[in-house]
């Protein structure tokens, strides 16, 4: 029994050797290669010099009507002569309204009075000066002059110089006193004036103001120009960094809409709570200049070590970026930054000109 069982699994062994026989040889060897990384697997970008600006991006909204809203820069003022009515046509620079101004003028001209007054009496005290110094030459100039005589002259011219000095002193302070006063007041009665900041029309007037008080808080009227084509932001942070003789790119639109167009400060005098730009661009698409994005460049370094902005993180308050070393293998670099671009990062310490980083 045993013996037959032997002989069964010597045939089934015979029989499945037969079959691997007519199968080809099938290498079973495993090998293990080692993963390198290609440079290729990583976009590099050069560290190079160039112009980093560091850009104020203001958001702006376009407008065909420009309006403007008016208000006196003195309080508690009376009101006496409003020169125009809603929907009168007015010209830049043309007097809508003002306070009372006799009682300014009045104020005006007697410190014009007291200012000549003050200045007519400098003059005489620096003519008297003048004069009693060269009598004090005169008097020693008859006889030939000695250590002695000198000394004595040096000393007389002292005593005049101090004895003048309080009153210079004081007139030179009043007449300093009197010229800051006299142009504060003109100052304040120029701004009792309301004047028109460009053409256009009257589209609101405060009920009933004249003879009302004046508050500079209060909106007493509104001028619009319904020729203009400006785009207005509120990010009045830019208006120290904006340079009135330049003309600045918008950015309009989005995607394959995206456009660019031309535009100019305006009306400056009148920027406040919002800064305007006058479109340039006769040509354009008015569903898409509805609002757009202009930048203001606020800080600029010149020659400077940068990168990619792309290519450098930040880890807490360090920044960092990523190299490869001689074996292709990504280690991390701390670095320092200065101006933070639109496209670029000024770095200050961690690379080297001509280097690679990965962006």
């Amino acid at each position: 029994m045993r013996r037959g069982r032997w002989l069964a699994l010597l045939g089934l062994a015979a029989a499945l050797c037969a079959g691997c026989g007519q199968d080809p040889e099938v290498d079973r060897t495993v090998e293990l290669q080692e993963e390198t990384v290609s440079e290729n697997a990583y976009e590099l970008t050069p560290v190079t010099r160039g112009t980093v600006q560091q850009p104020l991006v203001l958001d702006c909204n376009y407008s065909q009507t420009l309006e403007m809203d008016l208000y006196f820069t003195v309080d508690q003022e009376l009101i006496t002569d409003v020169y125009v009515e809603r929907g009168d046509m007015v010209e830049k620079g043309q007097l809508l309204a003002s306070v009372n101004v006799e009682s300014l003028e009045k104020q005006i001209r007697e410190l014009e009075h007291q200012l000549d007054r003050a200045g007519l009496k400098l003059r005489q005290l620096l003519e008297s000066l003048e004069f009693d110094l060269e009598q004090a030459d005169i008097l020693f100039s008859y006889t030939p002059m000695k250590q002695q005589d000198r000394d004595a002259l040096k000393a007389q011219k002292e005593q005049i110089e101090k004895s003048y000095q309080i009153s210079l002193e004081d007139t030179a302070d009043s007449v300093e006193m009197l010229t800051i006063r006299l142009q504060e007041a003109r100052e304040y009665l120029q701004g009792g004036n309301l004047y028109a900041p460009m053409d256009g029309v009257i589209s609101y007037l405060k009920e009933d103001m004249e003879d009302s008080v004046t508050d500079k808080t209060e909106r007493v009227a509104s001028l619009y120009d319904a020729e203009s084509c400006m785009f207005i932001s509120e990010n009045v942070e830019a208006i120290p960094y904006i340079d009135l003789q330049t003309e600045y790119v918008i950015v309009c639109g989005l995607g394959k809409n995206q456009r660019e167009y031309l535009v100019a400060p305006a009306y400056p005098e009148n920027w406040g709570e919002k800064v305007y730009f006058r479109l340039l661009d006769e040509e354009y698409d008015p569903n898409i200049i509805k609002s757009g994005k202009i930048s203001i460049i606020t800080e600029e370094a010149e020659h400077v070590l940068c990168v990619d902005r792309e290519a450098v993180h930040a880890s807490g308050e360090r920044h960092y970026v990523y190299l490869l070393d001689e074996a292709g293998v990504r280690r991390m670099q701390f670095v320092e930054t200065g101006l933070w671009g639109t496209d670029l990062v000024e770095i200050r310490s961690g690379l080297e000109e001509g280097g690679y980083v990965i962006k």
